[in-house]
């Protein structure tokens, strides 16, 4: 599913965010967060319609609170998120929600409008695509193609001719401010600039007052970096000729091309991984220190009955395994009760990573600075199945989530312990090839049943794939037709096994009377 928008590394490794999802709740507070700049994050009222599978999930996985969070300028990692509608009202804001049906749009859609203090209203056209990462498709009806990540200027002109419209253009903000779209729309065009940085003020000002501007937005970019307009490698199989060529790991590959691409130093880039993993092993410690309450308290504890069992020496298939399961259990228990995590590559996965290769790096006293180098492959390969699968559990099913994060974790554990290259795309595509046709069918819609434990099993998952590719085992076939085969299931899979709450799990008598009961539902 190759789009407009282009995935980074700390796309897949991160947003460190509050829970429970990372598309519905993560990628709700940055949609929020673009769509509120138009009305200076101050709207006297908001309305926000809900598609797809959202519109059975969105008080589920609170994406109705992030929306309103980021709208007021809340961000991705801020407690404050689920006390947004409590703090809307105090404002005097007017919130509403409901459900729309958009023709042709993503599954996981949302409709913002908003009255600002003026009495202008905007309407802002979104996605959130998965792991965070979000499309905001058209401003008041005109296409303005925003992923967050640049800044840019968005408007309609009088002015209808494209190569005048660029001179004038060139004139007032100088030549490196690119015209990325200019379309024609009600008797006028729509227009997009951008230079790849940071914008200024004071560029507003100057194009706001030429006659021939209609309308025109500054929409500043909502993730801490400057990126350049460069895509990843479009391939498995190009990643490790691109490392092969310059003798050198996977890893070292994907930081040269991060720094590249975002414009900083490797040792900028290797810290923010060390952050993203701190995060991560803090996510296990809050999970194990106390019983966390999850949003629908379906089940609590699993985390600490697993920790007992390990003490009890109980375990049946080894005190290692033992902890990567109870590990997983305890980020994702964090992540339901709307605690810390790092979505990787999403908050309904995020257990998976941390569990496989922390526990496996702690139990083979294994340095971190070579976990955090390594985590950069997992990162390289969750680029690759995001841009031609999906990692979005409304689009691909939880295959593109869990899936997605097993093969990134036997990635990492494969190189960290001296795999080659064909033993790494081999454990990628055995991790796939497992858990291949995994529906996304979560019990009234959080982010528990089956969510935590499949969490569990991704984890065991990546150590086994990573076992099997170490050991010379081969995948037959090969990590990019297996993830092609990944996006061919999930075009597939019917609509109501995409976190829709239409069959599956989710449609269990068990399931469906939780649902009444958690949210009095029929």
């Amino acid at each position: 599913m190759r789009g407009s928008n282009a995935f980074d590394v700390f796309d897949i490794v991160g947003p460190i965010m509050i829970g429970p999802s990372s598309s519905h709740t993560a990628g709700a507070v940055r949609i929020g967060l673009l769509a509120g700049q138009l009305c200076n994050h101050e709207p006297t009222e908001l309305a926000v319609f809900f598609h797809g599978s959202l519109a059975r999930t969105y008080s589920f996985h609170k994406t109705d609170v992030a929306v309103v969070a980021g709208v007021m300028g809340i961000r991705a990692d801020d407690e404050r998120i689920k006390d947004s509608i409590n703090m809307a009202q105090q404002k005097g804001i007017r919130v509403r929600f409901d459900k729309i049906r958009l023709e042709g749009a993503h599954p996981s859609s949302i409709l913002i409008e908003m009255v600002d203090h003026s009495g202008n209203k905007h309407v802002v056209k979104s996605a959130t695509i998965g792991g965070g990462n979000i499309h905001i498709e058209e401003i008041n009806g005109y296409k303005v193609d925003i992923d967050g990540k640049q800044d840019c200027l968005v408007g309609l002109t009088e002015e209808c001719n494209k190569k005048q419209f660029e001179d004038d253009i060139k004139i007032l903000l100088g030549q490196d401010m690119a015209l990325v779209i200019y379309e024609p729309f009600k008797n006028m065009c729509s227009f997009k600039l951008e230079n790849g940085k940071a914008i200024d003020s004071e560029s507003l000002k100057l194009i706001r007052n030429q006659k021939y501007i209609k309308e025109i937005h500054f929409i500043k970019a909502v993730v801490s970096k400057g990126l350049k307009g460069k895509r990843f490698y479009n391939s498995c199989r190009e990643l490790v000729e691109e490392s092969e060529k310059n003798n050198c790991s996977i890893s070292e590959t994907v930081v040269k091309f991060e720094a590249a691409r975002s414009m900083r130093s490797e040792n900028q880039v290797l810290q923010e991984m060390k952050e993203a993993y701190s995060a991560m092993k803090q996510s296990i410690e809050k999970g194990l220190e106390k019983e966390n309450e999850l949003l629908g308290n379906i089940f609590r504890g699993n985390a600490a009955k697993m920790d007992n069992y390990i003490k009890r020496n109980k375990s049946i298939c080894g005190i290692s395994l033992s902890k990567v399961i109870r590990n997983a259990l305890a980020v994702m228990e964090v992540n339901g009760s709307m605690g810390k995590v790092v979505a990787c590559p999403t908050a309904g996965s995020a257990g998976t990573v941390p569990a496989a290769v922390f526990t496996v790096a702690e139990e083979n006293n294994l340095k971190d600075e070579d976990v955090i180098k390594a985590l950069f492959t997992g990162a390289g390969i969750g680029i690759i199945i995001a841009e031609n699968a999906s990692i979005s559990g409304s689009v691909c099913g939880c295959q593109g989530e869990c899936g997605a994060a097993s093969a990134m974790a036997a990635a990492i554990i494969t190189e960290l312990f001296g795999g080659d290259y064909d033993q790494i795309l081999s454990s990628v595509s055995l991790s796939l090839g497992n858990v291949l046709g995994m529906v996304c069918d979560p019990v009234a819609g959080m982010v528990e049943i089956p969510c935590i434990q499949r969490n569990a099993i991704s984890a065991v998952n990546a150590i086994l794939s990573a076992e099997m590719a170490l050991a010379g085992v081969d995948s037959v076939i090969p990590a990019d037709e297996m993830i092609g085969a990944l996006n061919e299931v999930g075009e597939l899979m019917d609509e109501r096994l995409k976190d829709t709450l239409g069959a599956g799990i989710s449609n269990t008598p068990t399931a469906r009377k939780i649902e009444q009961e958690t949210f009095g539902t029929k």
